[in-house]
């Protein structure tokens, strides 16, 4: 779920509905309008005066094809629960949206809902994406059945886990980035890089109970809310506050804004899955009932600390890393391609990380500290610190040319 700590609506561009499996359930396509549209509905118990409820054109049989089961997260507008196929016995994941919230319009939060789905569906061939089994509807909800991710969000992950180990975060962070790439790859700005908008797959399939080679030949973590993310061309400039504010980017805020601010986002959530604290704000001092515009100045003024706590023991790639994606001038922060082929990345993902023997709740950490893991044993000999610290340098001299001819040509546009 798209769930906000403070009050901040999606962008909104356009409306379209696509049910995946339309060869074999018809699903209308509309835009939505003030005009009710009259339903299509397999269900023959639908009355016509019943018609005028049902505006998108949806499938009104939900309760006798699904049955619903506990709640699995909550969000701003919505829960999620576990569900069952009647037929198949299949497990799937219900979110259940209703069709009017404070503020707006009902026919606004249709054409919301209709985006979202859009976007699931452009993004459909990703392995790394939620996939859209169907959608209902009745008077008050709708229904969007999607497969299920059985090991909770990441924000749960980190609930029972407590602050995550280098090899830990970084494998998280390939997997966000590569969802990142899905989306930009097809115009998309995903605008809501969070821990509660990724779901493990399998919750006895994760980086605390497999190694980074297994974990890498099939996803095992998706991205399953698409309700902040926008459409975008380059060459073009955004300029809607869109996201959950204390994930998003400097430039949002001033509302000029491109593809970048997703890295930055994945930056607010690999620190604060390291140290369970936001950047801007030291211990317990953020509030959740802070405005919009103090949030705001924090994320533009605050001094980004790393010398405390956890990150006293992270390797200066990791700290790097960090620092590259919380880079407040989006022309010389990371770009997606610097951040995917990053050493401190390479170094827990790449092929010598996956060739070594870390077993199940192993972790291997390459600087053979023991702070912050959750497990101290290594598994195998780490690999030669010297050479991880020769390709960390020779990709740091890459970055610093590459930053330095972004910023001459930013400078001389």
């Amino acid at each position: 779920m798209c769930h906000r700590s403070l009050q901040a609506g999606p962008s909104l561009h356009w409306s379209h509905c696509h049910n995946r499996l339309a060869r074999q359930r018809p699903c209308l396509h509309v835009r939505v309008t003030t005009t009710a549209v009259p339903a299509m509905s397999i269900s023959t118990s639908t009355s016509s005066s019943d018609a005028s409820l049902f505006e998108l054109g949806w499938r009104t049989d939900f309760r006798e094809t699904y049955v619903q089961g506990k709640v699995l997260g909550t969000g701003s507008f919505g829960k999620v629960h576990l569900g069952i196929n009647a037929a198949t016995g299949e497990n799937v994941a219900i979110k259940i949206l209703p069709k009017e919230r404070p503020r707006l319009s009902r026919a606004k939060v249709l054409e919301k809902l209709q985006r979202e789905l859009a976007l699931l569906d452009r993004l459909s061939g990703s392995s790394r994406v939620v996939q859209l089994l169907d959608c209902y509807e009745d008077e008050e909800n709708v229904y969007l059945v999607t497969e299920a991710c059985q090991g909770g969000d990441l924000q749960k992950f980190s609930d029972t886990y407590g602050p995550l180990t280098e090899r830990c975060l970084a494998l998280v962070a390939l997997e966000v980035l590569h969802v990142v790439h899905s989306c930009h790859r097809l115009g998309i700005v995903h605008g809501d890089v969070k821990p509660a908008n990724f779901c493990i797959m399998d919750e006895h399939r994760h980086p605390y109970a497999a190694t980074a080679a297994a974990l890498q030949r099939t996803p095992w973590l998706k991205a399953v809310d698409f309700g902040c993310s926008q459409l975008h061309y380059r060459h073009t400039r955004l300029s809607k506050r869109s996201g959950t504010p204390v994930y998003m980017a400097p430039e949002i805020f001033k509302r000029d804004y491109s593809f970048e601010v997703d890295i930055w986002s994945t930056g607010v959530l690999v620190y604060q899955l390291f140290c369970r604290q936001f950047p801007f704000w030291q211990g317990d001092s953020y509030n959740k009932a802070l405005s919009l515009d103090e949030v705001a100045k924090a994320i533009l003024e605050a001094d980004i600390r790393m010398d405390f706590g956890p990150w006293l023991t992270m390797s200066p790639e990791g700290r790097n890393f960090v620092r590259g994606c919380l880079t407040r001038d989006p022309t010389l922060r990371l770009s997606l391609d610097e951040a995917l082929e990053h050493p401190w990345i390479l170094a827990h993902t790449g092929q010598e990380a996956c060739s070594g023997s870390a077993g199940p709740l192993v972790e291997a950490e390459l600087s053979g500290s023991s702070g912050n893991n959750i497990v101290t044993r290594t598994a195998g000999p780490p690999q030669p610190h010297h050479q991880q610290q020769q390709i960390y340098e020779h990709a740091q001299q890459q970055h610093r040319q590459q930053r330095h001819g972004r910023r001459d040509a930013a400078v001389a546009a």
